[in-house]
């Protein structure tokens, strides 16, 4: 009999959520204010440069874009994500634009921060950049992936589609992937969309845009980037508005990046407006995942194979190949650093096809400083992906 193996792609970040045991509890951003009032007036197009701001976020008090007016960005040298906390509210009445840039017949497309530039055309081209990056291609550049898979659409010659990564959480927080630039027809790929977290401890309304589009190729050469990521944290979103964060294409769709990832996390979702992709919603008030002495989650075996303390969370190189012949329900083990005991963990399996599945245990082996929770799951076939989450009162 062939043995299936199950192929699992851990987050590279677990994450905490704090919840109160009842009713809702406020919405913290976390924001200082040191960066005061963003106000963006109508008709004026302000460029932020994020050289300043080195690991891309932003303290703000409060934030107004106004109708007609557009914020866009210079990435920083690290090339960060960018991270509004905002301490009150936020009102986008006119665009925020993280977009990929389109590839041109012999130069990539620069990623929108966060996101990865295209792959070069020509002889001595290249795969687009990021870990959805499209492949190289003799005639028409690879699409980049990242939430779903890029789309060939049958055409001849075409680069390798970019693999999938991340995670519904968007946690950790990353842009998309660029297409692969062509050889014979010289098109350079499409940059990967940026990504772009806004947290505000009142309400983000968004009555106009949030681009997080991926950039096109050339006519028809050049691979597609993927779309980026756009999270939204606060406690009421509401707005009639767009936000868009589908993959590039070309004139002609040959090639066409697959969608990037949206995400509100909220009490209470009042939109009404456009999400050109599928988005997750929830209650997951982690932002920044702390690193050092704050509460931690780490998932530390499944069904019995230990994982290393750097996961990639990536399918195509699995965390955990499991034997399908495994019985069910398999033991995931989580390890727990500054949690109370006996908080309840969750535990939860996001199959690449399929509903998501979770179970739930309790930390109540060990200590405040260090615990574990042995969560019993039935885990479905094929790849996917698992995370964890504790729920505890503040």
């Amino acid at each position: 009999m062939k043995r299936r193996h199950l192929r699992i792609a851990l987050l590279a970040v677990c994450l905490v959520a704090s919840l109160t045991a009842s009713g809702w509890s406020q919405v913290n951003s976390g924001s200082t204010g040191a960066d005061g009032l963003l106000v963006v007036s109508g008709g004026v197009t302000t460029n932020i440069n994020m050289a300043d701001h080195p690991n891309g976020t932003y303290n703000y008090t409060s934030v107004v874009i106004s109708n007609n007016a557009t914020v866009t960005f210079t990435p920083n040298v690290n090339n960060t994500p960018v991270v509004w906390l905002v301490q009150s509210n936020c009102s986008i009445s006119g665009t925020v634009n993280v977009a990929g840039n389109r590839g041109l017949s012999d130069t990539p497309g620069q990623g929108g921060p966060g996101g990865f530039r295209g792959g070069n055309a020509g002889s001595s081209g290249t795969d687009g950049l990021g870990p959805g990056g499209g492949g190289f291609g003799i005639i028409h550049g690879g699409p980049g992936s990242y939430g779903s898979l890029g789309q060939t659409n049958g055409f001849s010659g075409p680069g390798a589609i970019g693999s999938l990564y991340g995670s519904i959480f968007v946690i950790p927080l990353q842009g998309g992937s660029g297409g692969g630039g062509s050889r014979d027809t010289s098109g350079g790929g499409g940059g990967g969309g940026g990504a772009l977290l806004i947290a505000a401890s009142g309400t983000i309304q968004v009555s106009g845009t949030i681009d997080a589009r991926g950039g096109g190729g050339p006519n028809s050469y050049g691979g597609g980037g993927s779309g980026g990521a756009v999270r939204l944290v606060a406690l009421t979103i509401t707005g009639n508005g767009k936000v868009y964060a589908k993959g590039g294409y070309d004139s002609t769709f040959c090639t066409r990046g697959g969608d990037g990832r949206v995400r509100f996390d909220t009490y209470l979702n009042n939109f009404v407006g456009t999400v050109d992709i599928s988005y997750t919603q929830g209650t997951q008030f982690v932002i920044i995942p702390t690193n050092g002495p704050g509460a931690q989650l780490t998932i530390t075996s499944v069904g019995g194979v230990p994982i290393s303390a750097s996961p990639t969370g990536v399918i195509t190189t699995p965390d955990a190949v499991i034997p399908a012949l495994q019985a069910n329900p398999i033991p995931i083990v989580v390890q727990c650093t500054n949690i109370p005991t006996n908080t309840q963990i969750t535990v939860t399996v996001t199959p690449v096809n399929g509903p998501a599945v979770s179970a739930t245990g309790h930390n109540n082996t060990g200590t405040l400083a260090s615990s574990s929770a042995t969560v019993w799951i039935t885990m479905p076939h094929g790849g996917g992906f698992i995370s964890a989450t504790a729920a505890t009162s503040p």
